[in-house]
């Protein structure tokens, strides 16, 4: 019996367009995401999130007008329920630290994607994707 499997719904920022259209067509090749939004600095990652209300955040960490950590902070205070994974091109233990410690669920380093990415993206959504 086949069942209809539900997509993720994300919301994908970089301050890169490049880099956005990128991500968004690795995501839309892989076929388990809905984009739902995207933004080019972190204050539009957050009326994204408040407009759209998506599973995922896939936000770079620096971005104009507010950090990918600083939105990921004020994300996790709106929508505890909501799943944030922060992107760089920056690296260390102390860095990933400080995106888990600001309320992310998760820290890819750019040179690890879009491997990095699913796995990080299978370890927060282990059901992955939800049935209707």
């Amino acid at each position: 019996m086949e069942h209809v499997t539900r997509k993720i719904r994300v919301v994908v920022a970089d301050d890169s367009r490049t880099a956005l259209r990128a991500v968004c067509a690795y995501l839309e090749f892989e076929g388990q995401f809905e984009i739902v939004g995207t933004a080019n600095d972190g204050l539009a990652v957050l009326h994204q999130a408040e407009r759209f209300r998506p599973d995922l955040v896939l936000t770079d960490l620096s971005m104009p007008q507010m950090t990918g950590l600083e939105a990921a902070t004020q994300l996790r205070k709106s929508f505890p329920e909501l799943r944030i994974l922060i992107f760089t091109e920056l690296n260390g233990l102390s860095l990933r630290a400080a995106c888990l410690q600001s309320g992310a669920d998760g820290f890819v380093e750019k040179s690890q994607m879009p491997e990095g990415l699913m796995e990080e993206v299978r370890r927060v959504f282990p059901e992955k994707p939800r049935m209707d």
